[in-house]
Order: structure tokens, then C-alpha cells, then sequence
């Protein structure tokens, strides 16, 4: 309890020791049902940064740090992306 609200927080078992833009979409994405926001405006804005970036570094983030629903979305992603 703090300031009378209740916090919850949680040790990942595995954490990069440098925060790349790649793992930071990869652990957006995984906590995506804790979040207040709207789902598919997320999802839409990491779509956008994630065709931006570096394909492989993300694939290899979702792989390393992402849950299988996670590792599904980006490896859609890429495979779109490569269809097109």
C-alpha cells in the first residue's frame, strides 16, 4: 500500500542489461492487458515504431523476452511486411 492505493510489482526473470527500443516494444506488447489504454491504439502506434526499426533486433527481443502471444504479433508483423 502506498498513498492508500495498492501496487503490485513484479521481478522479471530475465532483463537486458541496456534498455533497446526492441525489448521496450517486445515488454509493451506483453503488458498490454495491464494498461489503461486503448488496445488496438497501442498496438497501432507499435506497429508504426517497429516497421521503423531494426526487423531483426525485434525478432530476436520477441524471442528472447516476448510471451507466445507476443511472439506471434511481431512475427506476423515482420512476415507482412515481407509479403508486401
Amino acid at each position: 500500500m502506498l498513498g492508500g492505493r495498492e501496487f503490485e510489482f513484479r521481478k522479471k526473470p530475465t532483463f537486458p542489461k541496456i534498455l533497446a527500443k526492441e525489448f521496450l516494444l517486445v515488454d509493451l506488447v506483453n503488458d498490454l492487458d495491464h494498461l489503461a489504454e486503448d488496445r488496438e491504439q497501442v498496438l497501432a502506434r507499435v506497429k508504426e515504431c517497429a516497421l521503423q526499426g531494426n526487423r531483426s533486433a525485434l525478432i530476436r527481443a520477441a524471442k528472447e523476452y516476448g510471451m507466445v502471444r507476443t511472439r506471434k504479433f511481431f512475427n506476423g508483423l515482420v512476415a507482412d511486411t515481407h509479403t508486401n
